[in-house]
This record gives structure tokens, sequence and C-alpha cells, in this order.
């Protein structure tokens, strides 16, 4: 909302707090909307093969509680299928709907300007387009903003089995495979290559399958949370506005992992939220 061009600056917040993620994060944009619209439109008895406008109208005079109720089908794994999506309004490409911008074509059913070859369209590349842009950096900044992450942010990609007795090289292939498949569009396997190059400790002479636990779940939380995260607070910074970074590594008594002493634990009551 701090950067839709039809509120104006001020006029509802000052300042910010982003917790877990920013929209720089892979995850913050629907990459496939037109397909989960569709099973939508299906499910409410609206029309998929509607104009955009005209299915927009049938999908508002739907109840709420039908509309969540619709079952999805071959949801992505490491993606949502409702969220966000470039639609002019709320995220904006600063092109208008029906030009050259894919992302409105696909949700278009009539639009005559579909490529019969088009680029692949991941999150990544879409966000990079939309928020990297000069205008949308300056309208950021004028916010003060605290971003935060945690120790385990992507702990939930893994079963109770992986908790708790880890998991062997393979299990990890397939886990780290699968999210470079749904994320990214070139070079899969170079990306997939050195992820697990970047994170797998080379000194040890067994990888244990709770080592191999440990350091998916570093390389999961890094792309989806902490790297998004940490580059808008470089962006953020970047135009001298006040920049909050903190991460919370507050471990339970009882959490799934071992208790470190106290010198070692990071107590937010105490410590000082550095910029």
């Amino acid at each position: 909302m701090a950067l839709n061009r039809a509120i104006e600056t001020g006029v509802l917040f000052h300042r910010a707090i982003l917790m877990s993620g920013s929209a720089l994060s892979p995850w913050a944009l629907i990459q496939e909307p037109s397909r989960f619209a569709a099973q939508v439109a299906i499910h409410a008895n609206c029309s998929p093969e509607l104009p955009h406008a005209h299915l927009l109208k049938c999908l508002r005079e739907k109840p709420v509680e039908l509309l969540l109720s619709t079952p999805i089908l071959h949801q992505p794994e490491f993606a949502f299928a409702f969220g966000p999506s470039v639609d002019g309004v709320v995220i904006d490409t600063g092109d208008p709907p029906g030009g050259d911008n894919l992302h409105y074509n696909e949700f278009d059913s009539n639009s005559n300007n579909k490529p019969s070859n088009p680029e692949p369209q991941n999150a990544i590349t879409i966000l990079n387009n939309v928020l990297l842009r000069k205008s949308v950096i300056s309208k950021l900044s004028r916010y003060d903003l605290l971003l935060g992450v945690a120790k385990a942010e992507a702990y939930f990609a893994f079963n109770g089995e992986d908790v708790q007795y880890g998991i062997e090289a393979d299990r990890r292939s397939k886990i780290l495979r699968t999210f470079v498949r749904n994320t990214y569009s070139y070079h899969l396997s170079e990306i997939l290559a050195t992820i697990v190059n970047e994170y797998t400790d080379w000194e040890r002479p067994v990888q244990h399958p709770i080592n191999i636990r440990d350091e998916t779940l570093e390389a999961l939380s890094d792309a989806q949370y902490v790297a998004p995260v940490v580059h808008t607070a470089d962006l953020h910074s970047a135009e001298h506005r006040n920049s909050y970074l903190y991460v919370f590594d507050y471990q339970t008594k009882f959490g799934d992992y071992p208790q470190v002493s106290n010198s070692q634990c990071l107590c937010l009551r105490k410590a000082e939220v550095a910029a």
C-alpha cells in the first residue's frame, strides 16, 4: 500500500515493520494468477472465459465464504495460490493493461497481444521489474522501516520426521530441486549445484542427517526470507532514511533446537536494534 499511486504519501502511516519477509520475497507474488482465478471462477459459477472486467464483477457478487472454499488443484510448493498479483492497482508495473505486459495479458483471456512464445515470468523477475525502479525506491524511502527475520524461517518446509531425525542427502536434493524449479526460470542446474555447494560443510568427514537438515533449513530461509529482507534494507537505507534490521534468535526451553548459554542468547529485551 505504501507504493500504491492512488494513496497519498503520509496519509495512512509513517513507518512500517516487515517481519519475516518483504515484497522482494519470491513468494510475495502469485506467479500464475490466471490459472488460480479460473479455478475460483469455475467454483463460483462464473465463466473463466468472461472478459476481465465482467469476471471481476461476477466474483464480487459472490459470498466471500464461497470464494474461500475453492479447492485449489496443483498448488506448487514454496508458493501460494492466493495473494498479490500485478493488477495495475495494488501492484502497478507502469504499463497499461492490454499492452506488452505479459502478466496482464495472461489474465485477460480476450487479449489479442499474447505472444506465441512468451518469456517465462517468475515472481523474482516480475518483482525486480516492478519494485526496483527508482521511483518506487524513492517512495519507499519516505517511511521509517524496521525489518527482521527469525532463526528458522523455513521451518515448516519440513515434516515432523525431518525435524526429529534429520534428512538424507537425496531428500535435501529433492527439496532444493523443487524450490529452484518453482522459483527460477533459467540455469536451474547451476543454481541447485551452487546452493548445495555453499550450504554444505565440506570439512565434516561424514554428513549427518541433522546437519543436512540444518544446512537445508538455512538455505531455504536465506533464499525465501533473509536475502529479500536484507536487499530491501539495503535499498531503503541507500536513501538515508531510518532503516533498522534485527535477527530474532530467542530459543525456548522446550523448543526443537538445543538451548544455548545465556551469554550466547540474543534477547531482544536487552539488545539494541542497530541501524
